[in-house]
């Protein structure tokens, strides 16, 4: 019974650490996982990244909605857009995209 005490408390304050909050700041460059460098900036209501060097916009719509940031990626040159969560976490963002019922993740590294 302490073992499994043990293992709810360790979960609960692993969700708390990891909660995302309304006040998670994505501004600033961050390196994709194939080398290409995003710059994320802040509109008047929500996020946006382009590339560093093309301007393409790969990710938008940031909106924080129902304790979980939200937003649309893209893939330019795959002609691909899917939804997304952003976790922000120490020196990463990690991106969980949907696409029907398929997801993946994605990190980026602070920069």
């Amino acid at each position: 019974m302490k073992n499994i005490i043990t293992l709810l408390g360790i979960l609960f304050f692993s969700q708390v650490i990891s909660a995302q909050k309304i006040n998670d700041d994505f501004t600033g460059k961050w390196k994709a996982p194939k080398g290409a460098i995003i710059i994320v900036t802040k509109t008047a209501d929500s996020f946006i990244g382009k590339t560093e060097l093309e301007k393409a916009v790969v990710l938008k719509d940031v909106k924080f909605a129902n304790g979980k940031w939200k937003a649309v990626v893209l893939n330019p040159k795959e002609h691909l857009v899917a939804n997304c969560e952003l976790i922000l976490e120490p020196g990463k963002l990690k991106i969980i995209v949907r696409k029907g019922i398929l997801h993946k993740t994605i990190i980026w590294a602070r920069q």
